[in-house]
């Protein structure tokens, strides 16, 4: 049989095996669920919250100020409903007992104690607006020269950075990879050392070679995984363009690219190295302390990763982003914040490359010496003597 074909029907069984585990799919839907709901929640928390005031009004130079505020409400993510009372004395009761929010009569502005800063700035400025158009038109203003002189053309905004949108991206994409990477690593780990225990393995390697069946489990796998995180991005991306709950800088597509290619290069490097994880224990039992430094790495990557979500050019961002094992959770958040210059994506991916060519290389190496073998699990020293 031929090195290509071997590792193609590896690969195969491989994949269909994992669409036939309810495990796989059943996780693959909390994790589009928990997406979604992350997204939504986002929009939700992180929106802009319209703040609804009651204010009352004595007499109708107050009511000229409400009617104001009412128009500018907007400006301040308000809005105002007037409510008339007949003297000061009940505008006062009725703010004295929460009917309203706050009241003006005459030159006065009642509030309870601590009155809420947007309602007192909407007021105080509602109430010079009216003041003073009122001291313009005495003086003889036509109503076009008390527009030009209390309503100046507004300073141009110009926007810098990507927003809340970009830091939403990075989180959710950092989330996504770390999930799936470790996810999918420990599952080439289970397979590895369920074949080797329940004596599998033997069989096949009588008919192909150890780095065919090593190749194609990692291929197999790291496809499903790859479906998974295609299909958790696309359902992320969607739910926030048809609820509008989270802006989308423009560099969400860039940033969804790369969370495709990093998830490529991180789980082939990582799964190389669960892969002989699994393959130094002989039991189940033990693929979790076997793993365990990998699992650490990915933490780290994580945490580093969350880390720089408000600081993406902070030095250990830069750092992490020539780093390949934390480099896949780090620069798709970048990424997305627009923080990432084209030169240092360029070399990281270089880095990312060579170090899982690298890693693949010494993984076979050792799967190949040591899949066969019983007993007690080996240990750091003795694993890397034998990738020599």
């Amino acid at each position: 049989m031929s090195g290509r074909r071997a590792i193609y029907l590896t690969s195969r069984r491989e994949v269909r095996e994992g669409l036939r585990s309810r495990a796989l799919i059943i996780s693959t839907g909390i994790q589009v669920a928990i997406v979604v709901a992350i997204v939504i929640v986002a929009g939700i928390t992180g929106g802009d919250e319209t703040n609804e005031y009651d204010i009352g009004y004595v007499g109708s130079d107050a009511k000229a100020v409400v009617d104001e505020a009412r128009s500018a409400a907007s400006a301040f993510d308000a809005e105002v409903s007037p409510r008339e009372y007949a003297d000061p004395a009940a505008a006062r009761a009725a703010v004295d007992g929460e009917d309203i929010d706050a009241a003006i009569a005459g030159r006065e502005l009642i509030a309870r104690t601590d009155p809420s800063d947007t309602l007192t700035s909407l007021l105080q400025s509602s109430s010079r607006e009216v003041r003073g158009s009122e001291a313009l038109r005495s003086r003889g203003l036509s109503e076009r020269e008390i527009d030009a002189a209390l309503e100046p053309p507004p300073l141009a905004l110009v926007e810098v950075g990507e927003g809340s949108g970009g830091s939403r991206i990075a989180f959710i994409g950092s989330l996504l990879l770390y999930v799936a990477i470790l996810s999918f690593g420990i599952a080439v780990a289970t397979a590895v050392v369920v074949e080797k225990s329940t004596r599998v393995v033997e069989v096949i390697l009588a008919a192909i070679r150890p780095v065919q069946l090593l190749t194609g489990k990692v291929l197999g796998i790291g496809l499903l995984g790859l479906c998974q995180v295609t299909l958790i991005a696309v359902a992320g991306i969607a739910t926030a363009l048809i609820t509008g709950s989270v802006d989308l800088p423009d560099s969400t597509a860039g940033a969804a690219v790369l969370v495709v290619v990093y998830f490529l290069l991180g789980y082939l490097m990582y799964a190389a190295a669960f892969a002989v994880s699994g393959a130094i224990v002989s039991r189940q039992e033990d693929v979790q302390s076997a793993s365990a430094p990998l699992t650490i790495l990915l933490i780290a990557g994580y945490l580093v990763a969350i880390s720089t979500i408000d600081s993406p050019d902070s030095t250990i961002a830069e750092i992490s982003t020539f780093f390949p094992p934390l480099a896949p959770m780090v620069v798709p958040g970048r990424a997305a914040q627009g923080a990432l210059p084209a030169w240092e994506l360029a070399v990281s991916i270089v880095l990312m490359l060579a170090a899982t060519v690298l890693l693949l290389w010494l993984a076979a190496r050792i799967y190949d010496r040591v899949v066969l073998r019983m007993g007690a699990p080996l240990k750091l020293r003795q694993v890397l003597r034998l990738a020599r």
